[in-house]
């Protein structure tokens, strides 16, 4: 089975700009690590640190970067449904299955 790769959202990328630009500061790499510090969001920074799990999605939705908890505020009732009608509408068991991976689902 081939590994499905999990990209990180573009509904996540903007809250992670969001909660930066609001709070002024800005995402660095520095001596092979992730770092928080004064200034403006450098996307490409941000793309690599979601790429190297610098910035991470936890399982209670809220977002971590370099240790810093960020609640989002997700509609979560609404972005299952949309994910739901795309399922049923064209994804096949293999999709699924992957999916299912992906997301660390345990299958018997």
């Amino acid at each position: 089975m081939n590994a499905m790769r999990c990209r990180y959202s573009e509904a996540a990328m903007k809250v992670v700009i969001s909660y930066l630009r609001r709070t002024g500061q800005s995402l660095r790499f520095c001596d092979g690590g992730y770092f928080l510090s004064e200034g403006a969001p450098n996307i490409e920074i941000i793309e690599q640190a979601f790429r190297h799990g610098a910035i991470q999605l936890a399982g209670d939705g809220s977002i971590m970067i370099c240790g810093t908890d960020i609640p989002p505020q997700w509609d979560t009732v609404k972005i299952r449904r949309r994910i739901e009608d795309h399922l049923r509408k064209s994804a096949s068991k293999g999709d699924i299955i992957r999916i299912a991976a992906c997301l660390g689902v345990k299958m018997r």
